[in-house]
């Protein structure tokens, strides 16, 4: 009586080792892709978190009120100052790191949020005010490779 083993052939294993090899590329290929769209995806988290603590210093902060406001963010960090209050148009550049941590009014090595805030009154009459937050990421990209966001904001007092 013959017993015949059943097994893989070389030339089988060769094939199946070249499709395995093929699909771990392609795969391992999509990764810095899925990386940066991550990244990407925590950046607009982040630029949406600093944006609704600026709405609410806006919507708590007297009408009246002409100087520099912090928004605290636990511990001794501030977000920047924000002027409230009809006196003059508020025009600045804010930078912020992945952590919604301030990191000044000029660009710093942990910069990865740049923010382009502008404030000012809205018409003549009455205590509205109009707001305007564009954040842009990476913050020192050209205009044609930059991530950016925009929050627009009308304030009644």
């Amino acid at each position: 009586m013959k017993i015949h083993k059943r097994a893989f052939s070389l030339i089988e294993v060769v094939i199946s080792i070249g499709i395995f090899s093929f699909c771990i590329v392609g795969i391992v290929g999509l990764l810095p892709i899925a990386s940066n769209s991550v990244k990407s995806v925590s950046l607009e988290s982040s630029a949406n978190n600093i944006a609704e603590s600026i709405s609410g210093i806006w919507q708590v902060a007297s009408a009246n009120a002409t100087t520099p406001v912090s928004i605290p963010l636990g511990g001794n960090r501030t977000m920047g100052n924000f002027t409230i209050g009809p006196a003059s148009p508020d025009n600045q550049i804010y930078y912020y790191d992945n952590d919604c941590r301030y990191t000044g009014s000029t660009l710093s090595p942990d910069a990865s949020i740049r923010l382009n805030y502008t404030a000012a009154q809205l018409g003549t009459i009455g205590n509205t005010f109009t707001v305007n937050l564009t954040f842009t990421w990476p913050p020192t990209a050209s205009s044609n490779i930059t991530t950016t966001r925009t929050y627009n904001y009308i304030f009644s007092k």
